[in-house]
């Protein structure tokens, strides 16, 4: 996640918290808020810094730091005459695309307490080294008011780059055999994956919008109750997570149409499945890539429906070779190695995996949060656009709706609401069949 950043594919985790807030608190919100990270970050992964091992011998490591409340990276939004739900959304696109320093907390709020109405909004962005998804919302809750406040620990003393060295010296010899069986896991694991040719994947098509992607992004948000998509999956005979896939397949399918920009063969999601289990703990990335096609080639909604489950299914398939080819243990100058092979990738323009958009669907909680006080109205993501991508929609449940964030590279496709229009069409049309 550190290494396949760059300045127009900022690799942070974001969510705009839209909370319910009485017009005479709001000139205590940015403390209100401050105090409630000071009083739960202790121990948490937020409250940490990167720090790069001598030479690049190791991996890098997350070292505790103090967090004094006027330390901690959370501002308020610059005042605005009329700070509207549209240039909110216009405001958050622009700070999306604003890198973190990890030498410093990997992470920043903007709170927004000028906002029309009783209501106020937090802009919170974590970098996506720290967690996964499913890692995010575990931070949200533990920084909730659902979760108790924790004692303050000290910060971490790192040891001497020599006395480092010397005892990763020492992992690494007692590792070697952990290495090669891993090696040998991964060699299996892809010989395996080229004798399957009912495993292949579709080929990510070429568009008018392919390309290098900018800095540029446009942001938009929709608040779809959950009992639609459900109701949708039944009658459909269907997973909520084939719904959304379909219904993104269909907005998708429009917007190229609308451009002259769809292909004949199928556009290509980035997606991502959990593998986490509980000996790998709550934070970190525990995911493995998915690359379904969204059937965008197929002009009738209920076959576009199947199609892309017939492709899901063939990702499914594909998730245990892919698993075994993650987490190798860690060899002398590995953390280098890599680092100079992303930076070629990266310098190069490659795209570092497949997929013409990233479709995202995250598991949440089943009821709504309250922060520092506020009752929560909505968590709507805030997502990335990896390298050479031009869209992402991703949504997070949130008590009894979805809510969901758009985001597109600006330079190719200059307006996120006519995609969250075609969203909302796609789930009509896909109602009309029922």
């Amino acid at each position: 996640m550190v290494l396949a950043e760059t300045d127009a594919s900022p690799m942070h985790v974001g969510a705009l918290l839209v909370l319910a807030v009485p017009e005479r608190r709001k000139p205590s919100l940015l403390e209100a808020v401050r105090h409630q990270f000071a009083s739960r970050l202790a121990g948490r992964p937020l409250a940490a810094r990167l720090q790069e091992a001598p030479d690049g011998y190791d991996s890098d490591v997350w070292i505790d730091v103090d967090t004094a409340v006027g330390d901690l990276p959370i501002r308020r939004a610059a005042p605005h005459d009329a700070l509207d739900d549209q240039s909110l959304r216009k405001d958050v696109a622009r700070r999306s695309m604003q890198r973190l320093n990890l030498g410093n907390l990997p992470f920043e709020v903007v709170v927004y307490d000028a906002l029309p109405g009783e209501v106020g909004a937090l802009y919170f962005k974590m970098h996506h080294a720290v967690a996964d998804g499913i890692g995010f919302q575990t931070i949200l809750h533990l920084l909730g008011d659902a979760a108790p406040p924790v004692p303050a620990r000290p910060a971490a003393v790192l040891p001497a780059a020599a006395a480092w060295r010397e005892a990763a010296d020492a992992r690494f010899v007692a590792e070697a055999e952990l290495r090669d069986m891993h090696a040998a896991k991964r060699r299996a694991a892809a010989d395996a994956l080229r004798a399957s040719p009912l495993l292949a994947r579709t080929q990510t098509p070429v568009l008018k919008l392919t390309g290098p992607t900018s800095g540029s992004r446009a942001y938009a948000t929709l608040q779809v109750p959950l009992a639609r998509v459900k109701a949708l999956a039944d009658a459909l005979k269907g997973t909520v997570n084939d719904i959304f896939l379909a219904i993104a397949g269909t907005a998708i399918r429009t917007v190229l149409q609308g451009i002259d920009d769809l292909p004949d063969t199928p556009i290509v999601a980035n997606s991502a499945r959990s593998y986490r289990r509980l000996d790998h703990g709550s934070f970190g990335n525990r995911i493995v890539a998915q690359h379904p096609h969204l059937a965008t080639h197929i002009a009738d909604p209920l076959a576009r429906l199947r199609a892309i489950q017939d492709s899901m299914a063939v990702e499914k398939q594909r998730t245990h070779f892919d698993e075994a080819m993650l987490d190798a243990p860690e060899r002398p100058f590995g953390a280098r190695d890599r680092r100079l092979a992303f930076a070629d990738r990266v310098a190069s323009g490659r795209a570092v995996l497949p997929g013409n958009v990233t479709i995202s669907n995250v598991p949440g909680p089943g009821v709504r949060a309250s922060f520092a006080g506020f009752a929560q109205i909505a968590n709507y993501p805030v997502p990335i656009i990896g390298s050479s991508r031009f869209l992402n929609i991703t949504s997070r449940r949130s008590g009894d709706s979805l809510d969901i964030g758009l985001i597109v590279d600006a330079s190719r496709l200059s307006d996120a609401d006519s995609v969250a229009a075609a969203f909302l069409d796609a789930i009509a049309e896909y109602e009309g069949m029922i």
